[in-house]
């Protein structure tokens, strides 16, 4: 799938802890969750003050912006992870408050209440199967196209005499009377592992193959044979063309969330536009 650009778009700050992302609040990081946590667990004590579960869902939950995210989901094994980032921040708290008052924190918190709003924003959007569809079937040929396919049969055996000798059989022939004369000729002749099964390559990209072999299929047209051996590094090869396909696309599944998301974006790129408009700026510099 090519990058589809997502123009000035404010993105979702990533997630603070290793191995998660913000947006969806999708985790890579993957395990059971520790068993017997509730909102009234408490998971540390800072100078006699218990910290509970709440409090740590309350702190993840403020760095995704996403209420779905608590720590009696999470993987066992992150939890003292977890709850250890968090008292590191409290403990440091204590001597970092004093900016508070400073208009520059001032500042960054206004900021900071415009990422958490994005993200919120982006976490709650909803869309449906039916623009994912929409999306996929108007731009398939721009995102989605893969490289042309090609199927075929082949023969594969040491000197160039045996090659024409089989190409002089197979001559004359086609459709099915040709794909099974070619099968039984690879079986009884071919030096490749495909003999077993009759020469049969199946679908594949032309790319993987080496270049005069690539070269050939590439010139040739459904039902057709090779009328002079092809040369390579591994012999001289018969090959029958048996079909093409000029458009491949990912399937819809495996790009779905992909397209959601840009999708999700730009939904809130016009939100985000529609507030900029409805405002009177006047800019004094360039």
């Amino acid at each position: 799938m090519k990058k589809i650009v997502l123009g000035g778009l404010i993105a979702a700050a990533a997630f603070a802890f290793p191995g998660m992302q913000g947006g969806m609040g999708n985790a890579a990081i993957t395990g059971k969750p520790m068993k017997g946590l509730t909102d009234k667990t408490v998971v540390a004590v800072i100078d006699g003050k218990k910290v509970t579960v709440k409090d740590i869902n309350n702190f993840l939950q403020g760095m995704t912006a996403d209420k779905r995210i608590r720590l009696q989901d999470l993987p066992a094994q992150h939890v003292g992870q977890f709850v250890k980032q968090y008292v590191d921040t409290m403990v440091l708290y204590k001597k970092a408050k004093e900016v508070e008052k400073t208009p520059q924190f001032q500042a960054l918190v206004k900021k900071m209440a415009v990422d958490y709003w994005l993200k919120q924003k982006l976490n709650n959007m909803k869309i449906s199967d039916a623009e994912v569809k929409k999306f996929y079937e108007a731009n398939k040929d721009i995102y989605f196209k893969t490289t042309p396919k090609v199927k075929a049969r082949h023969i594969v055996v040491k000197d160039e005499k045996t090659a024409e000798k089989l190409i002089n059989e197979l001559k004359g022939l086609k459709g099915k009377a040709l794909e099974e004369k070619f099968a039984a000729l690879a079986k009884k002749y071919s030096t490749g592992p495909t003999k077993v099964n009759g020469g049969e390559l199946g679908w594949f990209d032309p790319k993987q193959m080496v270049q005069p072999f690539a070269e050939a299929v590439n010139n040739m047209k459904p039902g057709e044979l090779t009328l002079k051996p092809v040369k390579t590094r591994f012999g001289y090869h018969v090959i029958l063309v048996e079909g093409k396909n000029d458009k491949n696309y990912m399937p819809l599944n495996e790009v779905k969330f992909q397209i959601i998301e840009y999708l999700k974006r730009e939904k809130l790129q016009k939100e985000i536009q529609k507030i900029k408009d409805s405002s009177k700026v006047d800019i004094k510099v360039k």
